[in-house]
Formats: C-alpha cells, sequence, structure tokens
C-alpha cells in the first residue's frame, strides 16, 4: 500500500516537473541562468582564479628560502644522518618492543589483553593495601575475566571482517572496503608481548590508585602515542576526530606528538620530501608577524602563550599536508570530520530535547522570550558551535550527493547532513546561519546552478514549515535594539578607535592585551574580551600587515580551490570535494566579521585542518594528473 502511494506521488512529481520544464517560467529563468553564468565566467574574480600558479617562482625567491629553511634543514639532516638513525631505531631493543605493544593492541589479542588486566588487578590491589586500603572486590571481577581471556588466543579484530553488522556500520561510514586485518601476526607471539602486557597492566593498576580513570586510559595513551609515533598520519586522522571533544591542551599535545613523529619520519625516510607551497609561506610569515606583535605586546607573557598555541595548531598544517597522500587517507580523513560533527551535533540536538546543561545567556529575553534555548554541544558556546558545523555541512552535503541511492552511506550521510543543519539552526546563531547561507549559494551555483530554478518553490514553502521564532531571530539582524547585535556594534566602534592609533603594529595578541588597552577606547563602558570579528582582531593585535597577510593566505586557498575544481570534471567526488571546502571557508570567513572564530583554539584547529585537507586534495589530483 505504502509503495503504491509513493509511486503514484512520484509519478505525480516527474508529471509536473516535466510540465514546468516546458512552461515560459522555466525558459525565463535559463535564460537568466546563462546569462549569470557567461558573466561570471567573463569577470574579474574569475579572470584572477584562472591564472596560472605562481608557487615555483615563491619557492626559489631569498625570502622564501630563509622562511623555509627549517624544512631545508630537516633535508640536511636526513641526507647526512637518516641512514644511521635508521639504522639505531631498527637495531633498538625499545623500538622493537614499542612494535610488538602496538600491533598486539591492533589485533586486540585475548592473551595480551588478559595477562595486561591480571597485572592490573595484582598491582591495584597489592598497592591499595599496602597504603592501608582495602581489597577491591569489583577487580576480582575483571581478574576473573583476564584469566579467561588469557586461556585463549585469538584476535578479536580478524572477526569482524565476518560480521555482518560490522559491514552494515562499514557501509554506512562509507568504509565498506575496510579491512580489519592490518597487524603484523609475527609480532603477536612469544613471551614479550607478555612481559610488556604485564609491565602496561602493572603501571595502569598503579595509577588506578590515585586516579582510575588516568589508570584506565593509560595503557591506551601509551598506545595511541606509540601508533603515532610508528605512522604519524594517524595522527592526523586522531586530532581531526578528536578535535570537538577533548580539551584544548589535550589536543594540543596531540598535534605535537603528531608533529614529533612525522620529523623523525622525515629523517628515516629517504623518499621523504617535505611539501612547502605558497599557503605554506604565507602562514609563516602570518606567524612570524604575530610573535613579533607578541614580543611587543602591552601583556608581553599572556601574548607569547597564545602565540604558542597558534603556532601548534597552525603548524599542524605543515603535518597534514605532508602524511594525507593518497586518495584513500584523504576521503578517509573528511568522512571521519563529518562522523565526529554529526555525533556533535546530535548531542547538541539531544542538550536541546532534554534540556541539558542549556542556558539563555546568549539570548536578549526581551526579545527573543519564546524563542527558547540555544545549543552548544561540547564547545561551550553557540556560536562556536555554529562556526564548526559551517566547515562540516558542505563536506557531508558532498557526501550525501555523490552516493549512489542503492548505497547505505548515502541514507546514513544524508542522516548526518540533516542532523548537522539542525544543529546548526538550534544554535540561533544569526551570523553562522549567514555564513551558512553563504557556503551554500556558492556551493549550488557551482555544483548545479539549475536548482535556483526550484527557489519559488521552496519560497513558497518556507513560511510553513520554518517556525516563527527562527524567522523573528534572522528579521533581528541589525537591529539595534536587540542587546547582542547592540553589544557588538559598540565593541567594534571601540576596536576602532583602538586601531587610530595601533593600526601599523597592533598591541599585542590575546585577551590579557585587549584588556590592557580596550578599556580606554570602550563605548558605553561594555566591557569584552576580544573584538568580536576575526578581521578587526588579527589588525588591533599585530597591525595591519597580520591582515594583509591573513587575507592573501585565504585568497590563495581559494584559488587552489579553484584550480583544484577545475582539474577534473565538474561533478566528479574531487572536484565537488573540492567546492565545497572552498565554499565552508567562505562561509566561516563570513560568520568571522560577527564574531572572533579564532577565540575558541579547537575552532581555529578545525579550520587550519580543513585548509590542509584542501590543499592535499590538490596536490593529489596534480599527482594523479602528472
Amino acid at each position: 500500500m505504502n509503495s503504491m502511494i509513493l509511486s503514484a506521488l512520484a509519478a505525480c512529481f516527474w508529471k509536473l516537473w516535466g510540465a514546468f520544464k516546458q512552461s515560459r517560467v522555466y525558459l525565463l529563468f535559463w535564460k537568466i541562468y546563462n546569462g549569470i553564468t557567461k558573466s561570471w565566467q567573463n569577470s574579474a574574480i574569475m579572470t584572477l582564479l584562472r591564472r596560472h600558479e605562481r608557487d615555483g617562482k615563491s619557492q626559489t625567491s631569498a625570502v622564501s628560502r630563509i622562511l623555509m629553511s627549517p624544512f631545508t634543514f630537516l633535508e640536511f639532516l636526513q641526507r647526512k644522518t637518516g641512514a644511521f638513525v635508521k639504522a639505531q631505531i631498527d637495531k633498538s631493543c625499545i623500538c622493537a618492543w614499542s612494535r610488538r605493544y602496538v600491533q598486539n593492541f591492533m589485533a586486540v589479542n585475548t592473551r595480551f589483553f588478559g595477562v595486561m588486566m591480571l597485572a592490573v588487578f595484582v598491582a591495584y590491589n597489592a598497592l591499595s593495601v599496602a597504603r592501608g586500603g582495602g581489597f577491591s572486590k569489583i577487580s576480582l571481577a575483571a581478574a576473573f575475566l583476564g584469566a579467561v581471556a588469557v586461556l585463549l588466543d585469538y584476535n578479536l579484530m580478524s572477526f569482524l571482517n565476518g560480521s555482518k553488522a560490522v559491514d552494515i556500520v562499514k557501509s554506512a561510514a562509507g568504509f565498506k572496503n575496510l579491512d580489519f586485518d592490518f597487524f603484523d601476526e609475527k609480532y603477536l607471539s612469544g613471551r614479550t608481548r607478555l612481559v610488556l602486557a604485564a609491565l602496561a597492566g602493572a603501571a595502569a593498576g598503579a595509577a588506578m590508585v590515585f586516579s582510575p580513570i588516568i589508570g584506565a586510559v593509560l595503557p591506551f595513551a601509551v598506545f595511541g602515542m606509540l601508533l603515532v609515533m610508528y605512522i604519524p598520519v594517524t595522527g592526523v586522522f586522531a586530532a581531526v576526530f578528536a578535535a570537538p571533544f577533548v580539551p584544548t591542551m589535550i589536543l594540543a599535545g596531540l598535534c605535537i606528538w603528531t608533529v614529533l613523529s612525522l620529523v623523525i619520519k622525515s629523517l628515516v625516510d629517504s623518499n621523504f620530501k617535505w611539501r612547502r607551497e605558497g599557503m605554506g609561506l604565507s602562514i609563516i610569515i602570518l606567524l612570524g608577524v604575530l610573535f613579533i606583535s607578541s614580543v611587543m605586546s602591552f601583556a608581553r607573557m599572556g601574548s607569547l602563550k597564545v602565540w604558542a598555541m597558534y603556532f601548534v595548531f597552525w603548524s599542524f598544517y605543515f603535518v597534514i599536508i605532508n602524511t594525507v597522500k593518497t586518495k584513500e587517507q584523504l576521503y578517509g580523513l573528511l568522512k571521519l570530520l563529518v562522523i565526529s560533527g554529526a555525533l556533535v551535533a546530535v548531542y547538541g540536538i539531544m542538550q536541546y530535547l532534554f534540556g541539558w546543561t542549556t542556558t539563555n545567556a546568549w539570548l536578549d529575553e526581551n526579545m527573543f522570550a519564546d524563542t527558547g534555548m540555544r545549543v552548544y554541544s561540547t564547545l561551550g558556546n553557540p556560536n562556536v558551535l555554529g562556526e564548526y558545523l559551517i566547515l562540516v555541512l558542505p563536506v557531508a552535503a558532498v557526501y550525501m550527493l555523490k552516493y549512489k541511492f542503492k548505497d547505505l552511506g548515502k541514507w546514513a550521510y544524508g542522516a548526518m547532513f540533516i542532523v548537522l543543519a539542525l544543529c546548526l539552526v538550534l544554535t540561533q546563531s544569526r551570523g553562522c546561519w549567514i555564513g551558512f547561507m553563504l557556503s551554500a549559494v556558492i556551493f549550488v551555483t557551482f555544483y548545479e546552478g539549475k536548482w535556483w530554478a526550484l527557489v519559488p518553490a521552496v519560497l513558497l514553502i518556507l513560511p510553513f514549515v520554518v517556525p516563527d521564532s527562527i524567522v523573528q531571530r534572522m528579521m533581528s539582524v541589525g537591529n539595534m535594539g536587540d542587546s547582542s547585535t547592540s553589544y557588538r556594534v559598540y565593541i567594534w566602534m571601540g576596536t576602532l578607535g583602538m586601531l587610530k592609533h595601533f593600526w601599523l603594529g597592533g598591541i599585542g595578541m590575546g585577551e590579557a592585551a585587549f584588556g590592557e588597552v580596550y578599556p580606554f577606547f570602550s563605548y558605553n563602558a561594555i566591557v569584552a574580551p576580544h573584538s568580536h570579528n576575526t578581521f578587526l582582531q588579527l589588525t588591533v593585535e599585530a597591525g595591519v600587515g597580520a591582515l594583509a597577510v591573513f587575507l592573501i593566505s585565504q585568497i590563495i586557498f581559494i584559488k587552489k580551490m579553484s584550480d583544484a575544481y577545475r582539474l577534473d570534471d565538474k561533478k566528479s567526488l574531487d572536484s565537488s570535494m573540492a567546492l565545497a571546502l572552498a565554499a565552508g571557508v567562505i562561509g566561516f570567513l563570513a560568520q568571522s566579521m560577527f564574531d572572533y572564530t579564532f577565540y575558541n583554539y579547537r575552532v581555529m584547529a578545525v579550520f587550519v585542518m580543513v585548509l590542509a585537507i584542501g590543499i592535499s586534495l590538490k596536490y593529489i589530483k596534480e599527482e594523479s594528473a602528472a
């Protein structure tokens, strides 16, 4: 019955669509579309984007050679000491033990984990009793499971390959060809691995006496660190997935460890060559300008701490472009970005549904008394959450469009896109809505401009599906009666007053420096930690030079994505993804006009990751076309 109804509705839709295509209205829209397309193709913007790359010249200049000297020095060390370092690593017992630990962990070997659980039981209870505590009965159950596991010697990971349930999950996530036999069986035997398991378990058990959480996490943390050292690209995957969930300092530690791992890999791998181009050069210059402003800051120590965070996360750009070198890695990373974002969005929606730790602190209750809550999920602020979602949504849209109808992935990513969009609505962030709409306009225009013919129908439907509270919130943009709007405008006025005096070199990075100077220029005694505008903030912190370099870096990125978009058929996955990444970044920059989007370091890190993933896509496209 349901199928007959759906078939009838589909047939009715296609008949109406066929009739519409024969109408004069459709022909009028088609002529307008063709006219706009021709004008755009001949515009100055497209002429600029079509110009040939000049990276080759920029890399051979004296300034470029100086700024890129750290990479040149690493390549020099590789030639001089790489063979010696590699030989020492190959002979090292510690490295051999580390490989055994990693391989047994990846295989989820039952005997390995059984010994570890028994060691946890013994160490925890021995130390607890020695400190005057009691015997833990709960740990006895873990010891029993460990004893059973010791009797077996199976690799649980290999069993996942034959599981129908796992196959469904893999298909939905877009990893249909993922093979779980990624471990090396030659490391899964012998006594050494069991000794390592016992040592790890003993350390974890001892740590649990003081902190159960640290003790439980310790063996997994050691595994993660060794795995990243062994395969640096795994650190990139971990950072992209974990960025919206973990505290800033843990994310920074992960990025630093991955950088260190890649540096070591670059020294021992004779085939490794550092990628460096115009985008990377602009990042180095930006970090240099920001460092100078921090040294000359009104609050030097505070500014240098902020600069250190910028250095860690912006340097991660070079890690991504030098580790993500295949399409499998690239698209796996993008899928992980969407899945991570979907989990963040689900938590945000649950906040709204169940009222979890939400607040109306970001709403003018006089104007929006009936609007309800603003969700912020794991990112602590609705605007910050919206900025993150702007970067993820276009990527989710590509996967939703590119999978075939018969593929489970199409429906899974379609559901994720809806969840992400709904969460963006629930942030109630007007700037983020504007940013997303701009990115959607760009994506639709270049992906399939004919869809604009549906705009009249969409406009007719919207009043019936969009809640009045959303319409009211959107229509309040620019209304000075809204305390949020007036708050920002007064801060911008105060910041512009500061720029009259500090436009050249800035006042220094961070909240501390801003707090030292801003009170002298504030309007209506408004207190603010920053200027609520990324472009103003960069200028007031480090002068007009910082703003210029940042804008140049974004122009370079958009140009590179334009080149990648035109390297292949415009409907191909690669071209569509280049378009999506560019659209997301432009939407993010639009929101940056209404908020200081780098104030949250985790969102700044995700922004840098998206830039790096886009440049990696361009590298991969060029190498495949060569």
